[in-house]
């Protein structure tokens, strides 16, 4: 009986061709090879599952080929035999995460000194990369830096941030894409045919979308799909299956959101909980639809959605201001945390519902749209103008800032604090008339005065005292 294999691993892509989704990078590893220009050091940098191993086993292929350096390997001499069944002694993987100590790289310097013993190159991919300590991290530079002519170094790791600076100094980057909804789709289709499955292209988008531009992870509901489901997948199955959510939820958990029906959401909370779905799912998914709004609401192109046609008809019906819909995300954002962590993170999220539903304006009833836009507060007369004329004069704005102003619309005051500012204001009326246009929409009567002499209380008050000691100095 020939044992089973997973998709995943069944239908890994043998050569530069297969590969999905990568194009930069697989055209650059194929000039490379052709012009003779392999480095020792390359970092592939990128999300789970699009490709960074298997692109590097395929790299480590063409470069012990028989026929090779190659870009295209033969796939039958022994060196492409044993990469393919990951038991070439020329090729190390190593998995950075479970050999992260300075032990582990001190035994790699010194494996590397020894030369291939078959192919032309000894080549270690050490996976997971960042995981390394420091200290093991400081023991790979001087290695990494000047290896033995024979030796190269593939890196895959997926958070580049955590990667030493030296580290990245000494290597070639290349950075493997999140793979697009199209793209995962395409694989997963022909993967169903030569594996004679069932699927709508509804459960396929719905995959497609979980898998969250991971290939790997498409790959892998498929194989759970096809294991549990006899005949045609359909996109129920899919959420059944995986405990993932439609869209058609999220719009209608919004839409109680902002019509401030928190018992209502409440119970499509706790009703998906009960299904199975997961509290961190609905939390992600909440989020991401929110965003999706937020795409919608600056105006971009509806590929960047990565939408079916329904969900963005759906998602157009939506009224809200965009100001509500970030509102909306930083509320959800400053509490990730405690949902993430919280030991109950069903109160948590029933508490960041409240929130949501608490932050938005009242719904239109009348309408039945999620709320309206919210209105711009008024404008002051005096501060419209002041930022009017500052566009003119600096100056003039300061003197009128410091003026008292009154306007009924057309007839306006200013009075001025002396006589100097007066004069300053009279000899610039023509400026001070056009800006008041601007700002009152309508011909203006302005009309400018000194203030009234009013003695300030503090005056009153020395005065007082100066009279009670008869001039004489207050000690």
């Amino acid at each position: 009986m020939i044992p089973h294999r997973v998709i995943s691993l069944k239908y890994r892509p043998q050569n530069f061709d297969e590969i999905t989704g990568q194009s930069h990078v697989v055209l650059s590893l194929k000039g490379a090879i052709k012009r003779g220009a392999v480095g020792h050091a390359f970092l592939f940098a990128g999300p789970r599952g699009v490709g960074k191993t298997t692109t590097a086993r395929i790299f480590a292929k063409s470069l012990n080929c028989a026929t090779g350096p190659t870009a295209l390997p033969c796939q039958e001499c022994q060196s492409c035999r044993e990469i393919t069944a990951s038991r070439s002694i020329d090729v190390i993987e190593i998995d950075g995460a479970s050999n992260r100590g300075i032990e582990e790289i001190r035994n790699l310097r010194e494996g590397v000194k020894y030369s291939p013993l078959q192919g032309r190159y000894k080549i270690y991919i050490i996976d997971e990369v960042h995981m390394l300590t420091p200290e093991a991290f400081n023991a790979l530079l001087k290695t990494l830096e000047e290896p033995p002519a024979n030796v190269i170094f593939i890196l895959a790791t997926t958070n580049q941030a955590k990667m030493p600076a030296t580290i990245l100094s000494r290597c070639q980057r290349f950075i493997f894409k999140r793979m697009s909804l199209a793209e995962i789709i395409q694989r997963l289709k022909n993967v169903a045919g030569k594996e004679k499955l069932q699927i709508t292209d509804l459960a396929l988008y719905h995959l497609a979308v979980r898998a969250d531009g991971s290939l790997r992870d498409a790959e892998s509901i498929l194989e759970q799909l096809a294991s549990f489901i006899e005949g045609e997948i359909t996109e129920q199955d899919v959420f059944r299956l995986v405990g993932y959510l439609s869209y058609d939820f999220y719009y209608n958990l919004f839409q109680k959101i902002t019509q401030k029906d928190l018992a209502g959401v409440i119970a499509m909370l706790n009703q998906a909980v009960e299904e199975g779905v997961d509290t961190i799912e609905i939390y992600r998914g909440f989020v991401n639809y929110l965003r999706k709004l937020f795409l919608l609401s600056v105006g971009l192109s509806d590929d960047y959605l990565e939408l079916s046609a329904d969900e963005i008809v759906n998602l157009k019906k939506v009224r809200v201001s965009r100001d509500e819909i970030v509102g909306m995300i930083e509320i959800c954002l400053r509490a990730e945390e405690s949902v993430k962590r919280s030991s109950n993170n069903r109160i948590a999220l029933e508490i960041v519902l409240g929130q949501l539903v608490g932050a938005l304006a009242p719904a239109n009833p009348g309408k039945g749209n999620p709320g309206p836009e919210k209105s711009e507060p008024p404008v002051d007369p005096k501060s419209a103008f002041v930022a009017a004329l500052e566009k003119k004069s600096k100056k003039l704005a300061g003197i009128v800032e410091k003026s008292s102003f009154e306007s009924d619309g057309k007839n306006v005051i200013i009075r001025a604090e002396n006589d100097i500012l007066v004069k300053e204001l009279t000899n610039n009326l023509d400026a001070l008339v056009e800006a008041l246009k601007k700002t009152l929409n309508a011909e203006p009567v302005l009309k400018i005065e000194k203030m009234p002499d009013t003695k300030k209380e503090t005056d009153l008050l020395a005065e007082k005292i100066i009279n009670m000691f008869d001039g004489e100095e207050v000690r």
